[in-house]
């Protein structure tokens, strides 16, 4: 099994990839709601040549979700969902700090190297916890960067999830978050579109839910006006204007940006621009001062 870190909830697995001393910040990426690391693929693909990379299934998450086993039931052990197990208190009660402080020990348990956080959705709002909590030593993160993130100060993006959480506890047939999920696509988008769907229909409901009222529940101003390093925002189709003012008005180092012709997983579907925005960010607030200006293999 991958290596983990170990938490109330269960393990949180992680995997490490790309040289292991190449002079540059690890990239730590954070998936989002309902998701798994294979989210990622393709910023871990873009930026492994130059870049460690950490992947994490958050918990409840991915290889997160499943259990030790003896080797009989099969490789890589089974679902809890599978299995009939009550989800433990840690996962129907977790909080987005729960899952920084689990990214934060996996930074820890991994020897990261001057990390900058990336995180869609969701894991958008765990690298704000976790830059708001001001970790130090080597491993504290210099960064980070927000991938369309959830709702972090609107307040009806907030309500909605609140009312989601509700929902999503009784979704037992999936029928709820297909749907949803199926909103967060254009029309257009046709990269891992069935395979993203069918990831977040099929996840248990109360872990979702946990989850779900997470995002409701978090102070995101909170968190965004007591962030200290360099933040990118890269929007979608749709941007939540009020973390710009907030940011200005924190003193927070903020850069914006936004794809064109992709939904919510643009950086699944574009990342012809989204990666060289993140590369360039990281040039030009000297993070990655040794990386060219065209990107990894640019």
């Amino acid at each position: 099994m991958a290596p983990a870190v170990h938490t109330p909830a269960g393990a949180v697995r992680y995997a490490v990839s790309g040289p292991p001393a190449s002079g540059r910040p690890d990239l730590v990426l954070v998936h989002g709601w309902c998701c798994e690391s294979s989210s990622m693929a393709t910023l871990k693909q873009a930026f492994a040549g130059d870049h460690r990379i950490l992947e994490i299934d958050l918990r409840g998450h991915g290889e997160s979700s499943r259990v030790e086993d003896d080797g009989s039931m099969g490789v890589g052990g089974i679902r809890m969902a599978d299995m009939g197990e009550p989800v433990p208190r840690a996962l129907r009660d977790v909080r987005i700090e729960d899952y920084a402080d689990d990214v934060w020990q996996v930074c820890r348990k991994a020897l990261a190297q001057t990390p900058v956080l990336v995180g869609h959705s969701m894991g958008a709002l765990v690298v704000l916890a976790a830059l708001a909590a001001h970790h130090t030593g080597p491993q504290a993160p210099i960064g980070g960067v927000l991938l369309d993130p959830a709702p972090v100060v609107d307040p009806s993006g907030k309500a909605f999830w609140q009312e989601a959480a509700v929902e999503v506890a009784g979704d037992h047939s999936g029928t709820w978050r297909t749907r949803f999920a199926e909103g967060l696509f254009l029309s257009t988008d046709r990269v891992a579109r069935h395979a993203v769907i069918e990831t977040m229909a099929r996840f248990r409901p109360a872990v979702a839910a946990g989850a779900a009222r997470a995002v409701a529940d978090f102070d995101g101003e909170t968190a965004l006006r007591r962030v200290e390093t360099p933040l990118l925002v890269i929007h979608a189709d749709t941007a939540e204007r009020q973390i710009g003012e907030v940011a200005r008005d924190a003193g927070v180092a903020l850069t914006e940006g936004q794809t064109v012709g992709a939904g919510h997983f643009h950086h699944l579907e574009v990342p012809e621009q989204v990666v060289p925005m993140i590369a360039r960010w990281l040039q030009v607030r000297d993070l990655d001062a040794h990386m060219d200006v065209a990107g990894p293999h640019g």
